[in-house]
Parts: structure tokens; sequence; C-alpha cells
């Protein structure tokens, strides 16, 4: 075990993603928000434990766009608006991404912006259909809808405004239905669907209260992805869904789409970030 923990340790300087210009680490997650100036703003608010007390999504905003991302500069946010120029052999068609340079520079965004926290995941989910599941992507690229079971959505009820950006990702052709699901999921967030093709996004650190779930992707052969913050989460995770009698068919790999702000574990010293990395079962 001593050589798993040093081997997870030693992969950090891999895990920095040292494009970024603004500070990424948030031992202190209001002290970092407020370095910032984005601390109990917008869809930030969600980034520390202020605004615990409330229920889950969405929190009121009462501007728009500017006031969802803080009131970061108009630079420092992706605009509510479709790409212009993004053909294959003349046709619209997804745009497909390997990373947060490539969106960035899609978006022109500085390097400066933090927006990458709170964009990881949307972006995740996108990346998961366009990238990991060849099946979703030939959906999509055939103008499909695909349709997306988010289990354990929590902050990210109240990111909206973000996962927007995964319809202009789309460029015009196919369309993702995400459906979440949860106990803390309000009425009007989640729902009952039905379709060809249906995906999984799950959190496993309370993995104890989706048995059910587990079972159900395993009875329908469901592909699924889920994400952790470290390896050693993943770790246990693994023994989990192989405990529910499911194969790991994507091993644990980094998430490109990972938030770059390290995160403080206070069970180990080991890289944690947010949608940090990801497994998959029946894919």
């Amino acid at each position: 075990m001593c050589g798993l923990y040093r081997a997870m340790m030693e992969r950090e300087e891999e895990l920095v993603m040292k494009i970024f210009m603004f500070p990424c680490s948030a031992n202190q997650p209001c002290k970092w928000l407020e370095s910032l100036g984005i601390h109990q703003k917008g869809m930030w608010r969600r980034k520390c434990s202020c605004y615990s007390h409330c229920p889950f999504g969405p929190l009121p905003i009462k501007g728009g766009l500017w006031d969802s991302w803080g009131g970061l500069d108009d630079e420092e946010y992706p605009r509510d608006s479709p790409f212009h120029n993004h053909l294959r052999d003349g046709i619209s068609s997804p745009i497909l991404l390997s990373g947060w340079s490539e969106y960035y520079n899609l978006r022109s965004l500085p390097s400066s912006s933090p927006v990458a926290d709170i964009l990881s995941h949307p972006l995740t989910v996108y990346y998961m259909l366009t990238a990991l599941s060849i099946s979703s992507k030939n959906l999509l690229l055939k103008g499909k809808e695909v349709i997306l079971h988010y289990l354990g959505p929590e902050g990210g009820m109240d990111w909206m405004p973000a996962f927007a950006e995964i319809s202009h990702l789309l460029n015009g052709l196919g369309n993702i239905q995400i459906v979440m699901v949860g106990p803390e999921v309000p009425t009007s967030l989640s729902g009952t669907i039905s379709g060809k093709s249906s995906r999984v996004r799950v959190n496993l650190k309370g993995y104890a209260s989706w048995g059910g779930a587990l079972d159900l992707i395993k009875a329908m052969g469901i592909p699924a992805f889920f994400t952790e913050q470290s390896e050693i989460l993943c770790a246990n995770a693994k023994q989990v869904l192989r405990g529910a009698g499911l194969h790991i068919t994507h091993p644990v790999t980094p998430n490109p789409f990972r938030s770059p702000v390290k995160n403080h574990d206070s069970s180990s010293n080991l890289p944690s970030y947010s949608n940090g990395f990801v497994l998959g079962v029946n894919t």
C-alpha cells in the first residue's frame, strides 16, 4: 500500500495544469474565492460552505450571465452564443475537444480566468459522450439524441448557465438530454426518460446510497462513467463496482477536463481535483 501511495504522490506533477495563471490551490475555499473577487457571488456560491444551508438549485441570481459568473470581466467567461466557422466537410457538426487549452482558445478566454473550475462539470459530461463513448459520439454525429442520467448532481443544479455550453458545443447537430437524478434534486429538475441511448454520470463518494443504480446498470448493460477526485477514491470505487458484479472496461485515467484547482483532502495528501479521474463500466 505504501508503494501505491508513493506512486500516486509522484503523479502530482503531471496532474498540475500549468496553462492557468490564477491560483490553483483551494485549501481554504472562501479565501480562494475572495482572492478572485467572486466569493458568495453567482454560481461560485456552491464552491464553499457559506450556502450549505440552502437547498440545492438553483440559487436565485438577480441578473444575467455576468451575475451568474460572479461579476467576472466580460472576456473572462464564455458568452451564451454559438461557435462560428466550425464545419466538418462543409457541414456543421459537434465540436470535439481534447482539453482545456483547446477550449480556452476556442472561446478566446484568458488563462487568468477561473471558469474551468465550474465548467469542469458540463465539459466532463460532454467529453464522456463525445470522446469516451463511441456509441454516443456516433449518435450525435448523425444528429440523433443522447439521453444522459446524471446521478448525484448536487451543486451542479446551481450551475445551469454553465451547462448551457454543451448546447453550443453541439454546434447545431444532435441533442443531449440531461436528466438529473437524486434525493436532493427538486421536482423541476428531475424526471423520467425513455429513448435509445442512456448514459450515466455518477460520483461514487456516496456510493452506499446508489446500490440500486449499480444493480440497474448491471441488469441493463448500460454504459456508465464515474468520476472521483483522487486515485485512492477510484481504487475504492473499483471495489464497490466489482462488488456489484460490474467489470471495469474503461480504466482509471486522468480527466483532461478535471478542475485545475487542487482540493484539500483531510484524509491524505494525495492529489485531489474535482472530476479528477474517470473510469467506466459496460463501455
